[in-house]
């Protein structure tokens, strides 16, 4: 299925897998569009992030569907007429759905959909801009595209996944009020300023000389923006209840969901459209609300309760980019997981622990009153997968590489685990990549190091959507075995 389609809609959409040669992606342009073409340098989500090796051009490891932009950011056009749009899906056999639908059980589920910082010093402080997300990124500033089911299915899931994420977040806040004008008729006391006109016709005209009419301040949280997310939350909860035949069970979006409710359980009920949000500015203290409502947006705009009950969706979807190489960590965390390796939130002083998703080490001890300590190497690391053998503190970290291992071999590769070696005093180190079907483990090598001690390097193979434990179990019996020097 890979190449153009026929033409719909107005729409010629160019279908390729991930990580895959773009043959013919350039049949249907225009002859002065194809030297205008945006194509990647470096790693950037316009055009899901295509670019030339070995003077072919490629997919990156980035699926979703977008506009095909210039250099110009305008969308490019055929001969035609018809729109040109770009929809890049997993190579492998597997959907972001079914890999989301895995992790969600997990107990790090919100911290994989959040926004994730960069710095070490802000490590838990919470991302305000979705651009951030290290997963999913929506060209928010784009209009809809009209799309088949297929797509628009998947991407509405993804769409409601992050905003109960973000909204979780952001529940966890105080909510945003102001103050609102009220105006009350009182008995025997003045509250704010008495409103004359209506003070003299409810009160003065029918003799009633101990009421006073009257307009004052009341600050309240039960306003617009708290009200669009709450009608936002009910579309959300409906399509996960419709989408996921045991909602009722105790997973994340139950949780997060549960969570949201009760915290905006006070907050008026309202029927509305995304163009309600037109106008609203969030500065100050409450720039978090500016993400949120933007994803709340996309909710009210896609998803519809119909007057059975029925839940519809509009067909017309965000365009949006979803890294693999990011969703492919986070499922191999919740493999292992489900596959006896610990939580960093497990209490146990014995067993083989995961820590904590996006840990960070600086690189450099920072010592009091010193500046600039060398600035050009200076900030932190962040390993995919460190695992701790709680009794005996002993370390195995692991890189998630979403890549075809027989394509060579990468030297930023080799000097990052090594890296990762000497900073988390690791004597076992490794990559962990796709496989196509099932489980693959080969021998492990030592490394040529002057070190005064054995570092072994393992490299594995796992099948996405695979609960064969093999892997977990090697982890947790071949890695941490005790070498002598």
């Amino acid at each position: 299925m890979n190449g153009w389609q026929e033409p719909k809609d107005g729409k010629r959409i160019y279908l390729i897998t991930d990580n895959t040669r773009m043959d013919g992606f350039t049949d249907y342009f225009k002859r002065e569009d194809v030297k205008r073409l945006y194509v990647s340098y470096s790693k950037s989500r316009v055009n899901l992030g295509i670019h030339y090796y070995k003077s072919n051009l490629y997919s990156s490891n980035l699926v979703g569907i977008c506009r095909i932009k210039s250099v110009e950011d305008e969308p490019l056009y055929d001969y035609e007429g018809n729109e040109l749009l770009l929809n890049v899906i997993p190579r492998f056999n597997v959907t972001v759905v079914e890999l989301l639908n895995y992790i969600r059980d997990d107990d790090e589920f919100d911290r994989y959909m959040a926004p994730q910082t960069i710095s070490n010093r802000h490590k838990e402080k919470d991302i305000e801009a979705i651009d951030r997300n290290e997963i999913f990124y929506f060209f928010e500033n784009e209009k809809p595209i009209k799309i088949n089911e297929g797509i628009f299915a998947e991407n509405s899931i993804i769409t409601v996944t992050v905003f109960l994420t973000m909204l979780r977040l952001l529940c966890k806040k105080p909510l945003l009020g102001r103050m609102l004008k009220e105006e009350g008729n009182f008995t025997g006391k003045v509250k704010g300023k008495i409103v004359i006109g209506k003070n003299i016709r409810a009160n003065i005209m029918h003799g009633r000389n101990d009421r006073f009419y009257c307009q004052y301040l009341r600050f309240s949280d039960d306003i617009i923006e708290n009200q669009i997310l709450k009608a936002a939350l009910k579309k959300a909860k409906r399509f996960i209840a419709d989408y996921f035949d045991d909602y009722s069970k105790d997973n994340n979006y139950a949780s997060m969901i549960s969570y949201c409710s009760n915290t905006l359980r006070h907050i008026s009920d309202i029927q509305c459209k995304g163009n309600v949000c037109d106008g609203l500015k969030f500065t100050g203290c409450y720039t978090y609300y500016k993400p949120v409502i933007a994803m709340a947006r996309m909710i009210l705009d896609d998803i519809s309760i119909e007057s059975n009950g029925e839940i519809s969706t509009t067909g017309y979807i965000v365009p949006y980019a979803i890294s693999m190489e990011k969703l492919f960590e986070v499922y191999v965390r919740a493999y292992l997981k489900k596959n006896g390796i610990a939580s960093y939130r497990n209490k146990c002083d014995v067993g083989i622990k995961l820590e904590k998703f996006d840990d960070k080490t600086d690189v450099f001890l920072e010592e009091e009153g010193l500046t600039n300590p060398g600035k050009y190497i200076s900030g932190s690391i962040k390993p995919d997968l460190i695992l701790t053998d709680q009794q005996s503190g002993e370390r195995v970290v692991f890189d998630v590489k979403y890549k075809d291992y027989t394509n060579g071999n990468s030297r930023d590769d080799r000097l990052q685990l090594l890296a990762y070696s000497m900073m988390m005093n690791a004597n076992n180190i490794g990559i962990i990549l796709p496989a196509q079907d099932d489980v693959e483990i080969f021998d492990a090598r030592t490394i040529n190091s002057m070190e005064n001690r054995v570092i072994r390097y393992h490299q594995m193979l796992l099948g996405m959507m695979n609960d064969n434990p093999t892997i977990a179990r090697y982890i947790k019996d071949s890695t941490f075995k005790k070498e002598s020097k």
